[in-house]
């Protein structure tokens, strides 16, 4: 959990992605970590948590394009896209509200793991934007379909097929955050939301959640499987490498 941090209090606990350095972008470690954390406030009496960033550039960049560059061998890539699958998948089944207080931009998987939380505010001025097949790679099943989902498909196939990055007013307008909050008021707008989810009780926004993600959640697993084959594919082409690398050392 060195690339965590976790703040809590009797009602809401505070994840912050803690690679300030590197745009708390994802490497195995921090997904790993993830994934244990979320399963751990599973088992515990916090009603509510917050996912934010460190740092003032950035909630999450993505996937860390230096621990992507070089896999060994097809299975460690495998792994990786499976890992990723499963930590976002935690996040969009845990049984209790999840706010995205987005502090920066948000990349590909960062915002694939945004658009796991119920609700996300981003800070005015941040970019949302999904550069996969310019690197020639590709946005994790979960990420594309929970995409899909918030955006709908045609937005959805505009933005994974461009690359096109939006502005913070037009990831707003086009629904892909709920709310837009100046630079020190991220924090603080998400535990205004958060209290007033909270007026209602623990069963039913457990229940409520259920109903909205259940069919969402059908579709996300009937294809995770494949599309991990797909990007580990992708991993051992000499295109993937050389994108990857020179993307990695800008």
């Amino acid at each position: 959990m060195s690339y965590l941090k976790l703040e809590q209090d009797d009602e809401i606990s505070i994840v912050t992605l803690n690679r300030p350095e590197k745009h708390n972008a994802f490497n195995l470690e921090l997904l790993i970590g993830l994934d244990e954390l979320f399963k751990q406030l599973r088992r515990e009496k916090t009603r509510l948590v917050i996912i934010t960033g460190a740092g003032e550039k950035s909630f999450c960049s993505g996937v860390d394009l230096k621990a992507v560059a070089d896999f060994p061998n097809h299975s460690a890539a495998r792994d990786f896209a499976l890992q990723l699958e499963e930590t976002m998948s935690t996040v969009l089944q845990f049984s209790k509200p999840v706010i995205a207080a987005m502090n920066g931009h948000a990349f590909g998987g960062g915002y694939g793991l945004a658009s796991s939380a119920d609700v996300r505010i981003l800070k005015t001025g941040s970019k949302i934007g999904f550069p996969a097949v310019r690197l020639g790679a590709i946005l994790p099943v979960g990420c594309t379909l929970r995409l899909t989902h918030i955006c709908g498909t045609g937005l959805a196939r505009e933005l994974l097929l461009t690359g096109r990055v939006l502005s913070s007013a037009e990831a707003l307008h086009y629904g892909l955050v709920n709310a837009l909050a100046e630079d020190s008021q991220v924090l603080p707008k998400a535990l205004e939301l958060a209290a007033e989810i909270l007026k209602g009780t623990d069963l039913a926004l457990e229940f409520t959640k259920q109903v909205v993600n259940q069919t969402l959640i059908k579709e996300i697993q009937a294809s995770k499987l494949h599309a991990a084959e797909n990007f580990a594919w992708l991993a051992m082409t000499s295109d993937w490498k050389e994108r990857m690398q020179k993307a990695a050392g800008d």
